[in-house]
């Protein structure tokens, strides 16, 4: 018996039962017997199956948050003509998220988000969500806060329980990015523990090992490592390739040439694989690569003054890092950097 089938037979239980479960409560069901990967599965069937606007509705917040973006985009369009008002809204939400995940044209969606009609809590926490997330994606970390003001009171709101928590735990992790780059790291590591402490969202937690892991590279090699391990357990339980490779070619590589652990360690990424020779003392051909590179960010600059040991490279990261992004966080490595080399 194949998977499909398996699953409409659970499926089929819960739906052929005198009492119509909603979502939220199929979803607590099904995890007292089955493991993270087989829970998204079955809701996923379960929403193909459900009739209700509401779990039409709640599964676009179940598959963004999961990372599923074939059933997330079937949605969208099922939600679009659907015959609910609020429905049609959240697929124009939606939508909006999935165009920023594909690195459409920001200050277009900046336009379309401004008229995008937001009567209720709901609506007005994913504009505000959306607003957070445009800035993350151009590294504008400073106005974070400014919308965690506005959308706190509102998250009392949300009546219900799938959505509430889903919109919490978004909450926690954009709270955990605000502290985290103001380098207020116990506030930050606090949200975070709290978002793993919850059932579900599954890929989120292993976006926010990953950014668990960089909260350490001041400290721990071996807690920097543990989280980095983490997120890609999880990433090949869901076979998230996108994940894996961005673990292997950015995320370990760049802590391990940080903390001078680099035996065995390589990357395709350039900026990394300069990194990385920077690391094993080959300042030379670290300098060709960078050389190469078509792009500068506060990143190359600060590799560009290790290869050279030029102070007005660490200058320019440090105020790239501090003023165009609100960085504090990683504003530290040319910090740092001026204070070995004696600057």
């Amino acid at each position: 018996m194949n998977d499909r089938n398996r699953y409409d037979g659970i499926i089929d239980k819960y739906l052929e039962s005198n009492y119509q479960l909603e979502l939220h409560q199929f979803m607590t069901m099904i995890s007292l017997e089955h493991d993270e990967v087989k829970v998204l599965e079955l809701v996923k069937e379960f929403c193909m199956h459900s009739e209700s606007d509401l779990d039409h509705r709640l599964a676009l917040e179940i598959f963004y948050v999961n990372g599923c973006e074939r059933e997330l985009q079937n949605l969208i369009e099922k939600n679009s003509t659907s015959d609910n008002v609020l429905n049609q809204r959240y697929a124009m939400y939606y939508q909006v998220m999935t165009d920023i995940n594909r690195k459409k044209d920001k200050n277009a969606i900046r336009d379309i988000v401004s008229i995008l009609p937001a009567e209720n809590a709901e609506l007005q926490c994913l504009k505000y969500f959306i607003e957070m997330e445009l800035d993350i994606e151009v590294n504008q970390y400073d106005r974070i806060g400014y919308y965690l003001n506005k959308l706190q009171p509102l998250l009392h709101e949300i009546e219900n329980p799938l959505l509430a928590t889903s919109f919490n735990i978004r909450t926690h992790i954009l709270l955990f990015i605000y502290y985290w780059k103001r380098n207020e790291l116990i506030l930050a590591r606090r949200n975070a523990y709290i978002v793993l402490q919850y059932p579900h969202h599954f890929r989120q937690k292993a976006k926010l090992h990953i950014y668990l892991a960089f909260s350490y590279i001041y400290e721990d090699f071996t807690s920097a490592i543990y989280h980095i391990d983490e997120a890609l357990e999880i990433a090949k339980m869901f076979e998230d390739k996108k994940m894996q490779r961005f673990i292997s070619s950015y995320a370990y590589p760049f802590i391990c040439a940080h903390f001078g652990k680099v035996e065995g360690v390589d990357t395709d990424d350039p900026v990394e694989k300069a990194h990385l020779e920077i690391a094993r003392g080959n300042k030379t051909g670290a300098k060709a690569i960078l050389e190469r590179l078509s792009i500068s960010t506060p990143f190359t600059k600060y590799y560009f003054g290790l290869v050279t040991n030029k102070q007005q490279y660490f200058i320019h990261s440090y105020h790239e890092f501090m003023n165009k992004r609100g960085d504090h966080f990683f504003a530290k490595l040319p910090l740092k950097a001026c204070e070995i080399q004696g600057f």
